[in-house]
């Protein structure tokens, strides 16, 4: 299994290519999650913490501007339907976020009345400078908090789910934003990736086929 993981990875997370959507069964990918934490020999609660990257748990929460923010489970509250949901790990001081955020906003401009969702979770960043980002950007979809800010903590990326996610799949940039999953509802059990910036047009039409129905 490792073996296909490597090949449905290849060139994936290469100097030239880290932009490109990739496919990645979830199958393979709780497979290769089981197996870091056997080898880690975790304690239950913390094996419990990783397996939920599959609930999407790091997208859970409260937004920053005291909203209920789920788009990945159906069964609790405040449950907000879409047919394909962005989840993008970012920072406020990562350029590559910078760059990648007007691209997103666009996005989420021409799709969200077709079922787009996007949800952005900061990692390693300070409250209120990623409060100040988006205020200054006016992100009109769901802003999270994820972790500390490194430079209270630079040993933080070691304790995240990102960082684990990112280690699976032979993502070894050091902080790794941005990190995006696009979960479609139609086909739960493929995630398709992007580590790093995603390529705009190539996320537009991976777009338009799997909202074309709405």
């Amino acid at each position: 299994m490792q073996i296909l993981i490597a090949i449905l990875l290849l060139g994936f997370l290469s100097a030239d290519e880290k932009t490109n959507l990739q496919p990645v069964p979830v199958d393979e990918l709780k497979y290769q999650l089981k197996t870091f934490i056997a080898g880690k020999e975790l304690s239950p609660a913390d094996s419990t913490e990783i397996m939920g990257i599959f609930e999407f748990r790091d997208f859970i929460g409260v937004d920053l501007g005291g909203n209920p923010v789920n788009y990945s489970k159906p069964e609790a509250e405040n449950y907000t339907p879409s047919d394909v949901v962005i989840f993008g790990y970012y920072a406020e001081w990562c350029p590559n976020c910078r760059q990648n955020l007007p691209a997103a906003l666009r996005l989420y401009e021409s799709y969200k009345d077709k079922g787009l969702g996007i949800v952005l979770n900061f990692m390693y960043s300070n409250p209120e400078s990623v409060r100040e980002y988006a205020n200054e950007n006016d992100i009109p979809f769901p802003v999270l908090i994820g972790s500390e800010d490194r430079e209270e903590n630079p040993e933080v990326r070691l304790e995240t789910t990102h960082y684990i996610l990112r280690t699976i799949l032979d993502d070894y940039r050091r902080w790794g934003t941005p990190f995006y999953i696009i979960y479609v509802k139609d086909t739960p059990d493929t995630w398709y990736v992007v580590a790093g910036e995603f390529i705009e047009n190539e996320i537009d039409e991976f777009l338009a086929e799997h909202l074309s129905k709405n």
